[in-house]
């Protein structure tokens, strides 16, 4: 590129320092030829390191996202058992603690997560009585009294969720037969 840019240059001396009629018509329109061979590929150059900016930028841009959503998912599966606890807290509550102040409280924060998870996209899987579906369900355990053709969710060991359509845990639950 330099003895391209040296040969321009010397053609500039010349054409400063000695006269153009020295040089003939034809040899005027070689060096033009040459020199706008030289301009169009200078230009193709440009386009292609504009392109290769531009890609690099979208890639950028998509991989940023990507991160985005994948550190938002970690985040949301490590706060779905502070959930569940939660939950089991309140299911077991006993009656004569029902209605104590405290205890709404604890129910306010449990709905508080639960819209925090909806406001994500998060959504529970159903799986009490379902069909069971390896892709929803992780079974950890087989009720050999049951008989019949499918495979159907008799017991929810740990709830399964889903965001969007990707699955962000699985539920946990015991299968049998109908």
């Amino acid at each position: 590129m330099n003895s391209e840019i040296n040969q321009s240059e010397e053609m500039m001396e010349q054409a400063e320092n000695g006269p153009i009629a020295e040089l003939s018509l034809e040899e005027v329109q070689q060096k033009l030829e040459e020199e706008q061979k030289k301009s169009a590929d200078y230009l193709d150059r440009v386009k292609r390191v504009q392109a290769d900016f531009q890609n690099l930028k979208r890639r950028t841009e998509n991989e940023r996202a990507s991160l985005n959503i994948e550190a938002r998912e970690r985040l949301l599966v490590k706060v779905l058992p502070i959930v569940d606890d939660f939950e089991r807290a309140l299911q077991s509550l006993p009656e004569s603690l029902k209605g104590e102040p405290w205890i709404n409280g604890v129910s306010l924060i449990e709905r508080k997560l639960k819209v925090l998870l909806d406001q994500e996209g998060v959504s529970e899987i159903p799986a009490n009585d379902a069909e069971f579906d390896p892709r929803l369900h992780e079974a950890v355990d087989h009720d050999p009294e049951s008989a019949g053709e499918k495979d159907y969710v008799s017991a929810v060991y740990q709830k399964g969720y889903r965001m969007g359509e990707k699955i962000i845990r699985p539920a946990i639950v015991k299968v049998g037969r109908r």
